[in-house]
């Protein structure tokens, strides 16, 4: 019954998403109308299928992409707050796609976003391993405050850059519009650019949930049942490449979603990742999109997706911060 009422819950959520049951937006009749016009041929803009279906795919690839990867870095770092943003993949890759739009390139190719983000993820994910001067990536600490410090690098490039061109309005108004996580605009051509990187590695971390159940138990454990460590670990960070390229690349910067959503999903339900993964693709292909309908509901234009996401993240954060305090003060 429970997961009948999730799929019902799902299937609402997207009409209401689209329109279909919006008061006042779109009733039946215009929707069959729109779909069977386009399927005769018609070139006529339709607001179901030109804007609100693309965007509604974009916000399900990338809530899944970001909460799926964010429960990869958790389970390989054994750490419940771990995230993409942890070895500053998300700050490489969003470098690479600002000299994408600072080069012009992605006007007459557009899967370059795409590709640089992906590029910029993993590139980013190998100088951190090579500057922490470790050949296995299974030193933790090593990797973190590298990561921490590549990352601060990266964001001062990047202000660097947007300082030096601050006279192009045309290229602030779409580095500020990406970079603050905004869904506005969006149409096949971003789901074109992300919707095969989303599948590919979530289906890749599918494939691998067994193996992250027995990498919870330590490396050492994990290599005397037969799993290949190091192939397995570098496997599941380009599966996290993929996914942070890809959702970096359609939706921009979305902090904190991809670290707050999985750790709830962890601790509500546990660390079996058979069940967690689909749980976590579910809960975020879920989230987002309620996020953006609240948005639109409540006529927060001025604000982002971003904007939200990184502000109810801070206030998580402190939320732990205090229960860590109190939990201090019971022990002392």
């Amino acid at each position: 019954m429970s997961r009948k009422l999730v799929v019902a819950l799902t299937a609402l959520l997207c009409l209401v998403s689209l329109g279909i049951l919006w008061h006042g937006q779109m009733a039946w009749p215009e929707v069959w109308e729109g779909i069977l016009l386009r399927f005769q041929g018609g070139s006529d803009w339709n607001p179901l299928l030109d804007e609100r279906l693309p965007r509604l795919l974009v916000l399900i690839c990338s809530g899944a992409s970001l909460a799926v990867a964010g429960a990869i870095m958790q389970s390989l770092f054994h750490n419940p707050l771990a995230s993409p943003g942890v070895l500053g993949i998300t700050t490489g890759g969003s470098l690479s796609v600002l000299l994408v739009f600072l080069s012009g390139i992605y006007i007459m190719f557009p899967l370059a976003i795409p590709l640089a983000a992906i590029v910029g993820c993993f590139l980013t994910l190998l100088l951190v391993i090579a500057l922490s001067k470790s050949q296995d990536p299974t030193h933790i600490s090593n990797l973190i405050l590298t990561g921490i410090a590549i990352s601060t690098i990266f964001i001062a490039i990047q202000g660097a850059v947007i300082y030096c061109f601050r006279d192009n309005w045309s290229f602030i108004q779409i580095i500020t519009e990406w970079q603050a996580g905004s869904t506005f605009n969006r149409n096949w051509q971003h789901v074109h650019m992300q919707l095969p990187l989303t599948l590919v590695g979530l289906f890749g971390a599918w494939c691998y949930r067994h193996e992250m159940n027995i990498l919870s138990l330590g490396d050492e454990e994990a290599k005397n049942l037969g799993v290949e460590v190091t192939q397995v670990r570098w496997r599941l960070f380009l599966c996290v490449a993929l996914l942070s390229g890809g959702a970096l690349a359609a939706t921009g910067t979305i902090a904190f979603f991809g670290l707050v959503l999985p750790h709830l999903v962890r601790t509500l339900h546990g660390p079996n990742h058979r069940t967690l993964i689909p749980l976590c693709m579910l809960a975020g292909a879920t989230m987002l999109p309620c996020l953006d309908l609240t948005m639109r509901l409540l006529n927060l234009h001025y604000l982002t997706i971003g904007n939200i996401s990184g502000i109810l993240g801070g206030m998580f954060f402190f939320a732990l911060l205090y229960q860590s305090r109190n939990l201090r003060r019971c022990y002392a």
